[in-house]
Parts: structure tokens; sequence; C-alpha cells
């Protein structure tokens, strides 16, 4: 199961204390992944990935309304089946009403775009109304792959909607256009936070346990190149330093050397793959001491290697 699956499925199982709050889940629902019908008078459909998504929908509407719900399963090629919701009725059209979907202005019906206000007048409201647009079009990727959260729009101006509804709780989303439908998206921190608003707290600490998991193996690897990093430069500088007084010995012999760069000579020698600073402690003198006379022996090679 996804980690997306995963989630909704604690969320459905979420316990709603009122039906203004089953009404603004459920409008967040109708706008997200349901639409208008027209046959026997104006019904519902919906579509979702989401067995436990359809069965939620029913059971929202037959609490709020007099209806007649059917919910079946289309098989797809390769991909998990699609669950088909329609809702019939008397309440039908009174439920598409409600919700926003379907205007009645001046005699005439439209589509609408947005939620009605009324439907959110407090934060548990507002709320349902997230969680319902999360379960109706939401999507959030495994956290040990990446942290993004998204929720896909039928219109700009359900996609302000979104952003304003949930800027008031604090999370900072943002919007994109995908095949010319707007995205309303969150990343890093934020998605925690969405997933912590909505109800899903199961889904919460399987995110901050994956991403404490990842982010711990993410500074072993940057420790581990530092320390390899570190240690091919140990080796580079070895090796140089190891030429140089091999130069200077064949030339014009150690022994020639001031007592301070013999001893740093011999000290080299006998310990290639010593780092410089368990260097500057055998010879019991600060690192940048050893570094000088080691630097001298190379400078010394060079003009031994130019005449």
């Amino acid at each position: 199961m996804s980690f997306s699956s995963s989630a909704k499925e604690d969320l459905v199982k979420i316990r709603l204390k009122s039906n203004p709050i089953r009404l603004a889940q459920l409008a967040g629902l109708v706008h997200t992944c349901g639409a208008l019908t027209i046959g026997r008078g104006r019904g519902a459909a919906f579509s979702t990935e989401s067995l436990a998504v359809g069965k939620l929908i029913v059971s929202l509407s037959a609490s709020l309304y007099a209806l007649e719900p059917t919910i079946e399963l289309s098989e797809r090629e390769r991909r998990r089946p699609l669950t088909l919701v329609t809702l019939l009725g008397d309440d039908a059209e009174r439920l598409l009403l409600d919700t926003g979907l379907l205007l009645h202005e001046n005699g005439e019906f439209s589509i609408g775009e947005t939620v009605p206000k009324r439907l959110l007048p407090d934060d548990e409201c507002r709320r349902a109304f997230l969680r319902g647009a999360f379960l109706g079009s939401g999507s959030c990727t495994n956290p040990y792959r990446g942290y993004h959260l998204e929720i896909i729009a039928r219109s700009e101006a359900f996609a302000e909607q979104l952003l304003t509804v949930l800027s008031a709780f604090g999370p900072e989303a943002k919007t994109m256009l995908r095949r010319e439908k707007p995205v309303v998206y969150l990343k890093g921190d934020e998605v925690s936070a969405f997933l912590a608003l909505i109800g899903a707290n199961a889904s919460v600490l399987k995110f901050e346990s994956a991403r404490s998991e990842r982010d711990f193996r993410n500074y072993v690897n940057r420790t581990t190149n530092c320390e390899t990093a570190n240690i091919e430069k140990t080796v580079l500088a070895s090796t140089d330093q190891v030429n140089a007084i091999e130069i200077i010995e064949e030339h014009m012999g150690l022994n020639r050397l001031p007592a301070p760069l013999y001893e740093a000579a011999l000290l080299r020698l006998n310990h290639p793959e010593a780092t410089l600073q368990e260097l500057a402690d055998l010879a019991e003198i600060g690192k940048s001491g050893m570094n000088h006379r080691l630097s001298r022996l190379v400078r010394i090679a060079k003009e031994i290697r130019h005449g």
C-alpha cells in the first residue's frame, strides 16, 4: 500500500462530531472527485482509486440527505480499479446546491467552482474541508523518497480557496499548473504540518520516522564522504612529501639538512600513512610547525629538480 493510500485509510476512520463538519468534508470531496450527472434528474457521480473513500462518500451523503447511492468497481488494465459512486434521489440536487457545485441564480443553473463560505464557519469545519479535498484528489510521496504533498484542483478559484483556508492554519502552500490544471502543493516540513492538521496522526508518525532515518543516512554519507576526502588528501600529501625526501636523499643526502628538517624527513619516511597531527605529536611540536618543515622539504626538492 502506498503512503497516500495508507494516509487516506487513516483519515476515513475519523469520527465526525456534527452535521456541519460532515457537510464541510463532503464539500471538499464533491469539488475534487465529484461531478454533476443528468439522467433521472440531477445527481452526483464520484470517481476515486480508494474503495475506502468511496464508502466514506456514501456514508457521509446518506447521513445528511435522502439519496439512492450505488457503488461499483471499474477495472482498469494494469492499474488499480476505480471506485465509482453515484448519488441519485430526491435530495441529490440539494446536495449539489448545498456544497456549491451547482448554483441556482436568477432562475438559472450553473456550475460552481468553490465551496460556499457558510460551510466553513470554524476551524473544525475548515479542517474537515481540507481533509475532504485531500481524500478526493490528494497524494503524498513516500517520505523515504522525498517530501511532497499535492491536491489537484479543477479551477484556479478552488485552488485559491484551498490556499486561503490553509494559510490561516500556518502551512505555506504553493500552486503550479500541470496539464492545464492547477495543483496546490506543499514540501518539506509543511507536508507533516498538513497531515497533522487534517488528523492523519499515524501517517505523521510514519513520515517523521522515515524523515529521521533518511536525514541520518544523509548525515552518515556526508560524514563518510568528508572522511574519505580527507584520507585521499592526506595520502596525496604524504606521497608528495616522501618523493621530495627521496630526491633530497639521492642528490644531497638527508644528513646535510638542518636538524629540524632531518627529523621531519625521518618521521615522514618511517610513518608514510600518518596524518600531519600525528607527525607533530611524534615530534612534540605544533601542527603548523610540522607543516612548515614538510613544506620546506618539498620546496628544497623542487629547487633540486630545477637545478
